[in-house]
């Protein structure tokens, strides 16, 4: 039994808005422009630009790879069966931090919206990873409706909060490079690629795409276009109405809403904008990273119990896992909030770390001038960005070694046992 290929352009836009226009919407407006102080708007330009040459070297993996493993496959092509089983790994020791980060997060706009406590945050955050899981379960068809339906109403919740605030800089003010905060462009962009780690998850699902060599490229684009300016404008708005060394890099959206006064409406628009977002992320994250649980193992690279699929063709023991780990990281998580804005630097690492893999991958196994060439320069970018997160590289160096350390002694293990 494999997975059904039956997701159309429009599905395919709705979840790659879900992958990228998700829970970053709720706090890296505030935390690039926190970061990045008058820079930021080239900061949110070079990361959007620089997402382009990534898009055409994962629609190239995906052709290269046309099954549910993805990245995880494509990584195992050009470095090895070994370095490619540490992709799941790193994406489950990603993912089941990030999102229930975000998931909190909502939490806390809800909280402060009711009045309530914390138990109002958890039971917040708790709904939004129930939530994913029940839209994952219905079905694909009925998944994307509910997924379209609801990226659309996140979007233009956004562009209605962006046009609500005045704003007191003038637009042509906010492109000028700061030479003298120049040091912060770099770090900007590696918080600001948080906003585009989602592009990898959609490799896991471009399987189930009718037409993936066409279909999955142009959705990641739009997708790409849409967020790029959402991010981007509400950035600026921030920056524009209140002074950097102000801003609450974690809630600064819900700040930005506080600056128009005590007013009911914009305070109700921005909590159901936070919640839509997070939403949206976790269906598309549940979708994609259940295929992938599924496709390791498959390969054997992940226990074979997650393997199965239910009668509907859906990875359900792969989606059970993740409903776990979500709620156990919720737990675990809610207990040590004030250590958030660290923990989002740790993750947005991880993603780029595991891009730096695919990157060498690439190099590794396309022969073509062109391509090889484009993805030298981003693997030496990438390399660049990941030695300027510092302590952070620490997490997804750790998470990769055990990984290659467990799957060559699984292989040592065998061929002991063959030779018995």
């Amino acid at each position: 039994m494999s997975l059904k290929r039956q997701l159309t352009l429009k599905d395919g836009v709705s979840l790659a808005l879900g992958s990228i226009m998700g829970s970053g919407l709720l706090f890296l407006p505030s935390l690039t422009a926190a970061v990045s102080g008058p820079n930021t708007a080239w900061v949110w330009i070079a990361t959007t630009l620089l997402c382009f040459p990534l898009l055409y070297l994962f629609n190239d993996m995906v052709v290269s790879v046309a099954t549910e493993s993805g990245i995880e496959g494509f990584v195992s092509l050009g470095l090895g069966e070994s370095i490619g089983a540490s992709i799941p790994i790193i994406f489950l020791g990603t993912v089941t931090i990030g999102m229930p980060i975000s998931a909190l997060i909502v939490g806390e706009y809800v909280k402060n919206f009711l009045g309530g406590g914390e138990l109002t945050q958890f039971i917040t955050a708790l709904s939004l990873v129930y939530t994913g899981i029940l839209i994952n379960f219905v079905g694909i068809k009925i998944g994307a409706l509910v997924q379209l339906s609801i990226a659309f109403l996140t979007f233009l919740v956004g562009l209605f909060l962006y046009f609500l605030i005045p704003a007191q800089i003038p637009w042509h003010s906010s492109f000028s490079f700061s030479v003298a905060s120049a040091a912060t462009f770099f770090p900007g962009i590696i918080v600001a690629f948080w906003a585009y780690a989602g592009f990898e998850n959609l490799t896991f699902i471009a399987c189930e795409f009718k037409n993936p060599a066409k279909d999955f490229k142009l959705s990641m684009i739009i997708a790409l276009v849409l967020c790029g300016l959402l991010y981007l404008l509400l950035s600026l708005s921030c920056l524009s109405v209140i002074p950097r060394e102000e801003i609450n890099g974690m809630s600064g959206l819900y700040q930005l809403v506080e600056t128009l006064g005590n007013h009911f409406l914009p305070t109700l628009i921005i909590t159901l904008f936070a919640y839509f977002a997070v939403q949206i992320n976790f269906n598309s994250w549940i979708w994609g990273i259940s295929r992938l649980i599924y496709s390791s193992a498959k390969q054997r690279k992940l226990p074979l119990f997650f393997s199965e699929l239910n009668n509907q063709q859906i990875p359900a023991r792969a989606i059970l896992l993740l409903m776990i780990l979500f709620t156990l990281a919720l737990i675990v998580l809610s207990c040590i909030q004030r250590h958030f804005e660290s923990i989002v630097t740790l993750v947005s690492t991880n993603f780029v770390f595991i891009y730096a893999l695919c990157l060498s991958s690439y190099i590794r196994f396309k022969k073509n001038g062109f391509p090889r060439i484009l993805a030298a320069g981003m693997l030496l970018l990438f390399t660049l960005l990941l030695f300027s997160s510092g302590w952070a590289l620490l997490y997804p160096l750790v998470l990769f070694c055990s990984s290659v350390v467990f799957f060559n002694s699984q292989i040592i293990h065998k061929q002991q046992h063959l030779k018995r």
